[in-house]
């Protein structure tokens, strides 16, 4: 694994913050002042395309990347791109098995809204 691949896991996984790619470039900038944004962004790519980590996008805003240390969901304003964790609700899970008559191996739900604080913002 590459040291700057190496960074960029090690800057997702401080943070529950859903980081976009140029706020992982500015925190990468700290520790290697010669990484470029097309790097970051590369190995963004490579992460995702091998599992190590997940992209969530909302349509018009930028991508938002996640290391998921624990098995999650999320929610995502398509206003303001806020991102939430949600704890997988594993009673569904089983209703989709006994539905479909398959053993689901893996899965991941992205749910979008608009957030409280947009639509309180939106009706003041």
């Amino acid at each position: 694994m590459t040291k700057q691949r190496k960074l960029i896991l090690e800057i997702l996984g401080s943070t529950y913050l859903h980081p976009t790619a140029q706020t992982v470039y500015e925190e990468a900038r700290k520790a290697m002042p010669s990484i470029s944004l097309g790097t970051v962004y590369r190995n963004l790519g490579v992460l995702v395309e091998e599992g190590s980590i997940v992209r969530l996008s909302a349509p018009g805003l930028p991508d938002r990347f996640d290391l998921p240390r624990s098995l999650h969901w999320h929610v995502i304003c398509d206003n303001c791109g806020t991102v939430k964790d949600v704890p997988v609700d594993s009673e569904l899970i089983n209703r989709i098995n006994s539905d479909s008559g398959e053993e689901i191996t893996s899965y991941l739900l992205t749910a979008h809204c608009v957030c409280r604080e947009c639509r309180k913002a939106a009706n003041d």
